[in-house]
């Protein structure tokens, strides 16, 4: 069986991080495992959605992507991280700016990020076209590199706005930022299989991810992913439709 991740890091990160999730499937399962680090994004998506790989890690955007392209596929679990299953983007101001309000944005320089990442790009794009402070006759933002970069060129007064993941909000707010708004809630990251997995394979994985939390070794193992990993919940559906609306609106937005 092959197990599949998006190329987030770089593939010797990756398989720290991942072959010993991998290692546990298979001697829980009793199934032989490999992991597969994707060349880029748009090959892991097509790896799963043409059902080439049994098992995938995802992130919502490619998920949703998925789902477009090829279709509803199977759901084992999703992240949960410090108790809770969804993350949020902050719009970020400094505190001596006078800004209070996102309405108070309209006419002001943002720095958001690259256009695939979900919450310095998607999420706060989709927010701020909402309540007006883009238009076609006010759009004054600015694509930089990293989260990094948006928060130290807010700081400098480059711009007087940015979207940025809450741990780089923490990591500067000493420095003289705060959060001005928060983005809609988006679902973490999620497990799923391809549609001609057998049932009871499916169930039995599903199983031995949800239960991981409960034994010193699993949770270890979760943790050794992305630190603060509380444990891995049940997913379904419904809970990407939020996100499956925003990309539906961006790319409408996009088309004028």
């Amino acid at each position: 069986m092959i197990f599949a991740v998006h190329p987030f890091l770089p593939s010797s990160e990756l398989e720290k991080k991942f072959n010993p999730l991998v290692n546990y499937l298979s001697q829980q399962s009793g199934l032989d495992i490999t992991l597969k680090i994707g060349s880029n994004y748009e090959e892991h998506i097509e790896y799963i959605g043409s059902d080439k790989v049994d098992i995938a890690f995802m992130g919502p955007v490619s998920y949703v992507k998925l789902v477009n392209l090829f279709g509803q596929k199977p759901l084992l679990a999703k992240l949960e991280i410090n108790g809770q299953s969804f993350f949020q983007g902050n719009i970020i101001v400094r505190n001596d700016s006078g800004i209070k309000s996102l309405a108070d944005l309209k006419g002001k320089r943002i720095a958001l990020g690259d256009i695939n990442s979900t919450m310095s790009y998607i999420v706060p794009h989709h927010l701020l076209h909402r309540t007006d402070v883009f238009s076609k006759q006010n759009i004054k933002h600015q694509l930089l590199p990293t989260h990094d970069d948006i928060a130290l060129a807010v700081l400098a007064g480059d711009f007087d706005a940015g979207a940025v993941k809450p741990a780089v909000f923490k990591h500067y707010e000493k420095d003289g930022l705060v959060i001005l708004a928060k983005t809609p809630k988006i679902s973490e990251h999620l497990f799923v299989t391809r549609s001609n997995l057998p049932k009871k394979q499916i169930q039995l994985f599903r199983q031995i991810l949800i239960n991981m939390k409960n034994t010193s070794e699993g949770l270890s193992i979760l943790q050794g992913i992305k630190k603060g990993i509380s444990g891995l919940v049940s997913v379904k559906e419904s809970d990407y439709s939020n996100l499956q609306k925003i990309i539906l609106e961006n790319e409408y937005l996009h088309k004028d």
